[in-house]
């Protein structure tokens, strides 16, 4: 089985977590910056920062809190042109080395609505990430707390298409047939 390598890792072994809360203030070089932007399909990232507090929590539980700091450059999906954004965000985690018994005997929940078939309505927590040889890769969480942050459809207040407008008010609408009112006439009818 090959193994990918992360472009940005940061390895916290659990098993020397004892009583006392453990600050890490990691940030990416440029080289992971770079690697990060082309696996985000991003013009560019920069400053990215993430500041953790990693402590033991109940049964063998580790806690994290962690701070997101990124800038970050996207191209607008209408113009092209670069858009700039900074990204300031805090997330938790929580991790567990007997996390198996929460997925059974696969690595993925199973079922529907999620993990054991609990839905996500439910006021159940959501189960720790699984420990791998008893710790973790804070720059990988880092990496994918990032990419749920990214716009997926990045676009500058002046993107305008012929017909149709970004800004939401009735403009760009001339000329066009209400849905609604189209299926209304429709019920006069019969």
């Amino acid at each position: 089985m090959m193994s990918i390598q992360p472009e940005f890792n940061y390895l916290v072994d659990c098993d020397s977590l004892k009583e006392a809360d453990r600050t890490y203030d990691i940030e990416a070089n440029n080289d992971e910056c770079a690697a990060l932007a082309e696996r985000f399909d991003l013009v560019s990232l920069g400053n990215l920062k993430a500041p953790a507090l990693i402590f033991r929590g109940t049964g063998d539980l580790v806690e994290l809190q962690c701070e997101l700091i990124a800038d970050l450059v996207q191209e607008c999906v209408v113009t092209g042109k670069p858009l700039k954004k900074r990204i300031n965000t805090k997330f938790e985690r929580s991790f567990s080395a007997s996390a198996e018994t929460y997925f059974g005997n696969e690595k993925e929940p199973e079922g529907e609505g999620g993990y054991g078939g609990l839905s996500q309505e439910d006021d159940t927590p959501e189960p720790p990430d699984p420990m791998v040889e008893g710790g973790f890769d804070l720059g990988e969480i880092v990496a994918e707390q990032l990419s749920l942050e990214i716009d997926p459809f990045p676009r500058s207040p002046d993107a305008d298409f012929d017909g149709f407008s970004s800004s939401g008010d009735e403009d760009g609408r001339e000329g066009r047939a209400n849905p609604f009112a189209v299926l209304e006439q429709l019920k006069k009818k019969s």
